[in-house]
């Protein structure tokens, strides 16, 4: 289905691209294990296995395609050690004997495709809730996660041990489900981050005190899982250089524990940082122009002889390479880069650079899923993450000719899946150029990674010859002419108008004009309407000195459209921003030509001499063709904002299924 076109293999014969990452590519050793490349898959949780923890169909096909795209080691998501250890309510478990068979097609799925297969050893401690796991969380302590708030009991002495016994009995079956390592989750607030941290353990017994004592438990882990698997089995254990917190590890403390995983006979550090709750970003956003978490791993590989794995925020194959090469650090974690593009690996190997569907950073349907809405994990642009059994990458049985309306993302999309399934493709698109509203995501700060979806797609359809007509008005005529089997339009939305009294084009713009660079603001801006659209249009305005921009939203809440891990930085910028005013609560109820009428709380006032009053108060559907066609047609379909207004991950991933359907 992904076809390699013309361009794709002049650029992988390109000889610049055999040596452009050669380090990247090198084959690297763990222990007495060989990984072909430096790529690695870290442990992120999917809520892919089943609700008692067997693996599932699903979970070994999402594994597999990330193996067969040139993955050089696979650590497959965490393993919970103990049923109340549980940290996501579909977690893969690894407490018992029973799950090993499962555990061993998992394996195999990865190891035939010549990657390396590892198991991370989970226990989330305070870090889950009786929701999650059925009773009362546990911890070294009797002090509740400011994240996960469940109030957790206090470990015994006896339980301790327990819990030790359980890491290497968890390690054992590792083993004999035929994976190459384990790693033992130590970081991100986990049990075992737990006990290493006076931020979170505050025993007098042996196992707290002194940074002795809070390494005990750790150290007997370890132990424990080494005795299981012997010493000829990698055993890689992920570490916590930086918990960012008052009173918690720091990277002093974290640079001499390194030092004794490496005497103790640890194969490989896996260097992250932070805690559920620390302003140091576990998974960092578009919103931090850099990862911080880097720079722990340089920092460890100096104190260390054995490999060191950086992660955070590696999602082009250029920053992997200057890592590697600059001798900070051993291999690098890739992360959300293969939830995004399963083949990652294989297309840098190949040269086909310009063909990596790169990671944007917006967590919408990867990190809030499993973190706060308890649901599977996806991609905004990649519909067949974690979806692989459903949708091979095979052609359609019959070609059909294909008619796309609208150049947007979600034509873009249904017009590339079209194409790379067998089907010929017309794309109409009206205006000069590509990617609709696409162009309107990236402005606001901090945004310009929205415009790699587009970069992608645009991409895509332009290689792999889609017939693009730009600067063509899409009439029942020009699509019948072409005789088409489907349409499928994408026609997008336009902004919604409210019926206010007063309102008139003279004294008000859209937030749609502002972006798009068709009307100039003054000084002095009030913007209707407190949603992501607004929110950001305010911030886009604010990054031009002498401006005084207030923010009008009805509800109590701004951007609550907003991703739920990037709204907290978003509000937090608005609001520290001197040039931003926020009214919450607060009713437009009619517009002059420089003033606004105010209700607030029951209190009516007057906003008066305003430069520029901005709309955005939503969008509505654009689609004048629908109604035509299907009388006429077999196959229509609308997909995205012409059909309902919704995010981009909606239009893509309905985009997506219609084409794939055709």
């Amino acid at each position: 289905m992904a076809e390699t076109t013309v361009r794709e293999q002049r650029e992988q014969h390109s000889p610049s691209s055999t040596n452009r990452f050669k380090h990247l590519l090198s084959p690297g050793r763990i222990g007495k294990m060989t990984v072909r490349n430096r790529m690695v898959m870290p442990p992120m949780g999917t809520n892919y296995a089943s609700g008692d923890g067997f693996v599932t169909e699903r979970l070994i096909r999402y594994y597999e395609a990330r193996a067969e795209g040139g993955t050089g080691l696979i650590i497959v998501e965490v393993a919970a050690v103990a049923p109340e250890g549980k940290a996501t309510t579909h977690q893969i478990g690894i407490w018992a004997d029973k799950f090993i068979p499962g555990l061993r097609q998992l394996a195999e799925a990865i190891k035939k495709h010549g990657a390396r297969a590892a198991v991370q050893l989970h226990h989330a401690g305070r870090q889950t809730t009786f929701k999650t796991i059925g009773c009362q969380p546990v911890a070294p302590s009797e002090i509740p996660c400011p994240v996960c708030r469940d109030m957790p009991r206090a470990l015994t002495v006896e339980e301790i041990r327990g819990i030790v016994e359980a890491f290497g009995h968890a390690a054992r079956r590792a083993r004999e489900a035929g994976f190459d390592a384990v790693e033992i989750h130590g970081t991100h607030g986990y049990l075992v981050n737990q006990f290493l941290s006076p931020y979170s353990n505050k025993r007098t017994d042996e196992y707290g005190g002194s940074p002795a004592g809070r390494r005990r438990f750790p150290m007997e882990v370890y132990e424990a899982v080494r005795a299981a698997v012997g010493d000829d089995f990698p055993v890689i254990f992920r570490m916590n250089a930086d918990e960012g917190v008052e009173g918690g590890i720091t990277p002093e403390e974290a640079r001499e524990f390194a030092g004794l995983l490496e005497k103790a006979g640890v194969d490989a550090l896996h260097v992250s940082g932070g805690v559920y709750g620390s302003p140091l970003p576990i998974i960092s956003t578009m919103y931090e122009a850099d990862s911080p978490l880097p720079r722990y791993a340089s920092d460890i590989r100096a104190r260390v002889t054995i490999p060191v794995i950086a992660v955070g925020k590696i999602h082009d194959p250029e920053v992997g390479e200057e890592l590697i090469a600059g001798g900070k650090a051993d291999f690098v974690s890739l992360g959300r880069a293969l939830i995004t593009d399963s083949h990652f690996a294989k297309k840098v190997e190949l040269g086909q650079v310009k063909n990596i569907r790169k990671c944007i950073e917006c967590n919408q349907l990867c990190i809030d899923p499993l973190l706060v809405q308890g649901q599977p994990v996806s991609c905004i642009y990649n519909a067949r993450a974690g979806r692989e059994y459903e949708f091979p990458l095979v052609k359609a049985r019959r070609s059909k000719k294909v008619v796309v309306v609208g150049g947007g993302p979600a034509g873009l999309e249904a017009a590339r899946v079209a194409r790379e399934r067998g089907h010929q493709v017309i794309l109409f698109e009206r205006s000069s150029q590509l990617g609709g509203q696409g162009r309107l995501a990236l402005k606001p700060p901090h945004k310009e990674r929205f415009g790699e979806i587009l970069r992608y797609l645009i991409y895509r359809v332009e290689t792999l010859d889609v017939d693009i007509r730009l600067n063509t008005t899409a009439t029942e005529e020009a699509i019948m002419r072409e005789r088409p089997d489907a349409v499928i339009l994408a026609t997008g939305a336009v902004p919604y108008i409210p019926a206010l009294p007063g309102i008139d084009p003279r004294h008000a713009i859209t937030a749609w004009d502002v972006l798009e660079e068709k009307a100039r603001p003054g000084k002095r801006v009030a913007i209707i309407g407190g949603g992501l659209v607004g929110c950001e249009t305010a911030a886009y305005l604010a990054q031009e000195e002498g401006r005084h921009i207030i923010i009008l939203e009805l509800q109590e809440e701004l951007a609550p459209d907003q991703s739920p891990s990037l709204r907290g930085e978003l509000l937090k910028r608005l609001y520290e921003n001197p040039a931003i005013e926020i009214r919450t609560s607060t009713e437009v109820l009619s517009i002059g030509e420089k003033s606004l009428a105010l209700r607030s709380r029951g209190q009516d006032s007057v906003i008066e001499d305003l430069d520029t009053i901005i709309i955005a108060a939503g969008a509505q559907p654009y689609n004048p063709l629908e109604g035509i066609l299907k009388p006429i047609m077999n196959e229509v379909y609308a997909v995205g904002d012409c059909d309902r207004p919704r995010k981009a991950a909606e239009a893509i991933h309905e985009a997506f299924q219609v084409a794939y359907r055709l």
